[in-house]
């Protein structure tokens, strides 16, 4: 099979599990609904919720990644998206990092994920 170096905004949208979260915009293009991961709409700009939506964000990636590493050979499996790194729960609160691998060309265009 050939490597997978990128995910597609409907194994995207798959991944998020929400109907319409990701939609195609005519103007602006593909647009995230945001509401999909935060419970509710913001309304403006000076709402909360970036955190989350990015934590959110880069999950259903991860989980979109799993997915579409099903049956993929080592070395042609994306891995752009490594799991989450949890720390001890303190006060109810757990720290958790989570990065993005990606193989930037010279170029500054083209960035894709990297392969495992």
């Amino acid at each position: 099979m050939p490597q997978i170096t990128d995910l597609t905004w409907q194994q995207l949208e798959t991944a998020i599990g929400v109907n319409n979260a990701i939609i195609v915009d005519p103007t602006h293009g593909i647009c995230i609904r945001v509401g999909a991961f935060l419970g509710s709409n913001p309304t403006a700009k000076t709402a909360m919720g970036v955190v989350e939506t990015l934590f959110e964000l880069r999950e259903a990636a991860k989980k979109a990644q799993d997915t579409a590493n099903t049956n993929q050979l080592i070395g042609e499996r994306l891995a752009a998206f490594p799991p989450a790194s949890s720390g001890t729960a303190v006060n109810g609160f757990v720290m958790q990092t989570g990065s993005i691998t990606v193989r930037t060309p010279l170029a500054t265009n083209g960035i894709v994920g990297a392969a495992n």
